[in-house]
């Protein structure tokens, strides 16, 4: 059966051999022409390994005029239609001008990309510098073809972006400003020739303001969130499901699953994407490699430079849960900030961990794309703590074994045993101090000087009160949620039903958990908090859309720093844990 498959892309993002070589390509093409309908300049941001460079190669082939390589495609009609008029093509990478140690470094490396593109065209490289010569190279190429140039730049930020990824969270701060003004000097030429130009498409992992492109290009039109472009890139459940069918088949052979039940693990694992909040798409990284495998694995993820990210969750004290669902406005989702001064949300959308989903006209909410996502940033932020992965490894196996079983004191021994790893100074909130001056100035601050002065020490009092009860608990949840995650679990925090807000809803296979989490002083207090937590479940109904739900309070000990109670209702029976 092997034999009779397509052939799978190799990871290869140059259209023509692609194309030559008979490879599945998901036809993008009906795209191509379009982009001139935006305007002169166009950007598109997409995350790393999502189909940019691949795009720049098929606008390179298509306005050269290669009909060859577009025959049954969705364009084929309108390369092949005397009216279209082939344009000379200028395409920089600018990946290769990255991992630069300075400025000088750079600006030969740009100058390399610049004379492959004059061999290219046959003309000779000429001006005082390497901004110059851009300038030069489209007004040559012009006049030599007779024809408006295309300028194709792709992965425009790299140059910056390597700075961060190679010096992990510490900046070099001057070649970060030396490598800002080269590329500013180096975009600002394209307005400059902008009379000898056909059209610009730029891509880009996200929008920076400081490298001239936008500044200098003040009509550039964005299509990064415009919804007529959000399956530019990515594999929509209808092309996943047309192009890959041989491939979604043998897989589930392969692993012994329906085609429903498969395609349903797919989707929860690779699909998610969105840059519309309404179209989802699969990660076509991912996507490609488990079709080449037919076992699923943290493609993209792994690909990339996962202990940066790790890092950054360590060093900004992050938790796996408190982006999702945050409300961000359409002019976050288009420019998210600056790599080294951006909000740390920001930064997780830009690195592509965080995807966009409707809210409102003017607003999104944020959220993680998918399965394999998800689980990675949980594992990161696991590592952080447990610096031996075994130790997780076998925590993971063991949570998933007992949620698919329903054993309740099996999941809260393990987690029990996994905070027992912490190291005390990583309680992270579990640790900070609240004072009563500095919540009573934030009041007075807030309210204002007319607000009366025993109104607020009433609220300030009532805020510690709401602090202190409140102390730890978010950073426990997210350990716990992550460990569940990392397990497999599709865990949801804070979920919002009927009558209130439980903490956790975890489903595994056809069970659903929901859990209740308290804090304690101490384990004195371990039966008080458990049975508020049971009570709270009951109360407000939480689980009662779900089938026969298992409800789980767990009491947490801010002097012990660990689970000190655990009382679970399953099939109608009220069960005590039990610890040693």
């Amino acid at each position: 059966m092997s034999d009779e498959l397509p052939v799978l892309s190799v990871g290869n993002p140059v259209f023509e051999v692609l194309r030559q070589k008979k490879e599945v390509y998901v036809d993008k093409s009906k795209y191509l022409p379009m982009l001139s309908e935006w305007g002169q300049f166009i950007f598109c941001a997409r995350p790393r390994r999502f189909g940019k460079s691949l795009t720049v190669s098929s606008l390179d082939a298509f306005y050269s005029g290669r009909i060859d390589l577009f025959k049954g495609l969705a364009v084929e009609e309108h390369i092949s239609s005397p009216a279209f008029v082939p344009r000379p093509v200028i395409s920089l990478d600018m990946s290769d001008a990255a991992d630069s140690d300075s400025k000088e470094i750079l600006k030969r490396n740009i100058m390399d990309i610049l004379e492959d593109n004059a061999e290219h065209h046959q003309v000779s490289l000429r001006g005082a510098d390497y901004a110059n010569a851009l300038k030069y190279l489209l007004i040559d190429v012009r006049k030599a073809s007779g024809q408006k140039v295309v300028l194709l730049i792709d992965e425009y930020d790299s140059p910056v972006i390597s700075l961060a990824e190679r010096d992990k969270l510490t900046f070099n701060a001057q070649l970060l400003a030396d490598t800002r003004i080269v590329m500013r000097n180096f975009y600002r030429e394209i307005k400059r020739a902008s009379e000898f130009i056909e059209l610009v498409f730029i891509t880009g992992c996200t929008k920076f303001s400081r490298m001239g492109v936008f500044s200098s290009l003040n009509n550039l039109a964005d299509i990064s969130l415009e919804e007529k472009f959000a399956a530019f890139m990515g594999y929509t459940q209808e092309e996943l499901e047309s192009y890959f069918a041989p491939f979604i088949d043998r897989a589930a052979n392969k692993l012994g699953k329906s085609r429903e039940v498969l395609l349903k693990q797919i989707q929860e694992y690779y699909d998610g994407f969105s840059f519309d909040g309404k179209t989802n798409l699969y990660n076509p990284s991912s996507t490609i490699e488990f079709f080449k495998t037919s076992e699923f694995g943290d493609y993209w993820v792994d690909s990339g430079s996962g202990s940066f990210v790790k890092n950054f969750l360590k060093d900004k004290s992050l938790t796996v849960d408190q982006f999702q669902g945050m409300v961000v406005n359409k002019k976050f989702a288009k420019s998210p900030g600056e790599i080294d001064a951006t909000s740390s949300h920001g930064f997780l959308y830009q690195a592509g961990y965080l995807t966009l989903r409707a809210a409102t006209d003017t607003t999104f909410t944020l959220d993680f794309p998918n399965k394999e996502v998800r689980s990675a940033l949980s594992a990161f932020f696991l590592e952080n703590f447990f610096p031996d992965s075994d130790y997780i490894d076998r925590a993971e196996r063991d949570l998933a074994g007992h949620l698919a079983s329903g054993d309740v004191p099996g999941i809260a021994h393990v987690l029990k045993r996994l905070l027992h790893g912490i190291c005390g100074s990583d309680h992270s909130d579990a640790n900070r101090e609240f004072h009563d001056d500095s919540i009573e100035a934030a009041v007075r601050v807030t309210a204002g000087p007319a607000f009366p002065d025993d109104s607020v020490r009433s609220l300030s009092k009532s805020l510690a009160k709401i602090l202190l009860g409140k102390k730890g608990e978010s950073f426990y949840r997210s350990v716990l949620q992550a460990a569940l995650w990392a397990a497999g679990a599709k865990t949801t925090p804070e979920k919002w039903e009927n009558l209130g807000r439980l903490d956790l809803e975890v489903l595994f296979g056809q069970i659903t958990y929901v859990i209740e989490l308290k804090m304690s002083d101490n384990a004195d207090g371990a039966d008080a908090a458990v049975r508020a937590g049971m009570d709270q479940i009951t109360k407000k109904d939480y689980g009662e859309a779900s089938e026969r739900p298992v409800l789980v309070s767990i009491a947490i000990g801010r002097e012990e720093r660990n689970i000190v109670a655990c009382l679970f209702e399953k099939d109608g029976r009220e069960t005590a844990v039990e610890f040693d």
